[in-house]
């Protein structure tokens, strides 16, 4: 059953047990009421208050004749104040001695069926009077052939019973309207937001992320179960978008990755191809095709390994942390350019205080010296590159500075993509495989820092790349 039919189940069942309940109260106080009623009518009966009854008078006989007094006055009539009815029976005829005289109602004789009266002893039963005006609770006692009856009228009674039916009525209607508000309320605040997020379940289920359960009812348990799942919502769309997002990637390294190997191995291929069917018989013409194939290889070499690195990036794996100091890195790197490159106008500019980070020194080494090659790469050879390091605002930051032709902005904006190059057969021709600043931008956000490029045709270019700093000054180990 579902929540809905529980309740109303159970409202059902409430109104069932009410109705039951009122039932056996009204039934209860009736016959306690009946029960005092035949204590009375034993208490009012001749038969229980004398030993020996004496012979009833004749039937025509209702009342002893009063006597007029002596002196002419009028006849004072006996008056019985009692709201019992007395009588007997005798051969079958139904004789009145006193009427209920209490109040202003009329009082007929009871109609009695001469079966209901007992052949000895006494018995209780209840019937109608006469002109069915009033209904009695009649005690018939038997002495021989005569059968004394009391009678008392059960109009107290009813009108009690009905006053408790009106009363029972009343509260059951006002118990089971109150249940009934309750239970909208809980349905309001409970059952429906559950069966929206039903609702909203079955339309994720068929692939429609972007829907949410609707957050209504603050404080309420299906309002936070309602917050929660949003929440969980928003990060499996988020998760299912990064994951189409990382798949997209995938295939788009996959697809370049193939397009740069293949040059190099087809390049091989054909030298190895040429040399077996004799077409590298001359000496020199061997030779260069042996220094053409041993470059092809050294360029995939490189290729495979700047994949491997960026797949180890992509695998988040842990970084071997220590403090590194970025001046001496930058240092370096600039003696390994000038050595590279002689000649090459190269600048460093670092402050004597220590420029500690925390970091995997292997890969900054790594970041440093690609951004440094990427500058002197693609620059003309007078080009000036400036190296310098500073401390500003807690953050470390690297800048790269070249006075060369600059990028367009659509160039700078995808020039950290796997494999982009504005000019793929220069790079190719010049080494590159582009994925230098790939694996720069990797790099510093696996450290938690970031790399920006400003640039513009023909204003040069700054590859700016900032991380956190630590609060140590002294030079690591």
């Amino acid at each position: 059953m579902s929540l809905r039919a529980r309740l109303l189940a159970g409202m059902a069942l409430v109104a069932v047990v009410l109705v039951v309940v009122s039932a056996i109260i009204t039934i209860t106080t009736r016959d306690l009421l009946i029960e005092q009623i035949d204590d009375r009518l034993a208490s009012f009966s001749p038969a229980r208050r004398i030993d020996d009854v004496t012979p009833f008078p004749a039937p025509d006989v209702i009342m002893p004749i009063p006597i007029p007094p002596e002196d002419g006055a009028l006849p004072v009539t006996p008056e019985r104040t009692s709201d019992a009815y007395q009588g007997f029976v005798q051969d079958g005829v139904l004789n009145t001695r006193f009427v209920p005289n209490v109040g202003d109602a009329e009082f007929g004789a009871p109609d009695l069926d001469l079966t209901d009266l007992p052949e000895q002893g006494s018995s209780y039963f209840t019937t109608d009077s006469i002109d069915e005006e009033v209904t009695y609770r009649v005690l018939a006692d038997r002495f021989d052939d005569v059968v004394l009856i009391t009678a008392l009228p059960l109009d107290d009674v009813t009108d009690t019973i009905s006053q408790l039916v009106w009363v029972e009525v009343l509260g059951a209607t006002l118990i089971l309207a109150v249940l009934g508000l309750v239970s909208w309320w809980v349905i309001r605040l409970g059952i429906r937001p559950v069966k929206a997020m039903t609702e909203t379940a079955t339309r994720i289920a068929t692939g429609d992320l972007t829907v949410r359960v609707p957050e209504s009812g603050n404080g309420t348990e299906s309002a936070d179960l309602a917050v929660a799942l949003n929440r969980m919502l928003g990060h499996i769309e988020g998760a299912l978008d990064d994951r189409a997002a990382s798949e997209d990637r995938l295939r788009r390294f996959v697809s370049d990755a193939s397009h740069e190997l293949r040059t190099p191995v087809t390049t091989i291929r054909g030298y190895a191809e040429l040399y077996r069917h004799g077409g590298l018989d001359d000496h020199d013409a061997l030779d260069d095709a042996m220094r053409r194939t041993e470059h092809e290889a050294v360029r995939m070499g490189r290729l495979i390994e700047d994949m491997l690195v960026l797949a180890k990036f992509d695998e988040e794996r842990p970084l071997d942390l220590a403090p590194v100091d970025l001046n001496g890195l930058v240092s370096e790197a600039a003696a390994d350019a000038l050595a590279s490159w002689p000649g090459r106008p190269i600048t460093v500019d670092v402050d004597d205080e220590p420029a500690i980070v925390i970091g995997d020194e292997d890969r900054l080494r790594q970041v440093i010296s690609n951004v440094v090659v990427n500058a002197l790469v693609h620059t003309d050879p007078h080009v000036a590159v400036a190296l310098s390091v500073r401390r500003v605002d807690g953050q470390v930051t690297f800048d790269v500075e070249d006075d060369g032709q600059g990028m367009p902005p659509d160039v700078a904006e995808r020039a950290t993509e796997r494999f982009y190059r504005a000019d793929p057969a220069r790079s190719r021709h010049r080494g590159g495989s582009g994925l230098g600043l790939s694996i720069v931008d990797a790099a510093v956000t696996a450290h938690g820092g970031t790399i920006t490029i400003d640039t513009r045709t023909g204003s040069g270019t700054n590859v700016h790349v900032s991380f956190p700093a630590t609060n140590t000054r002294s030079s690591p180990p």
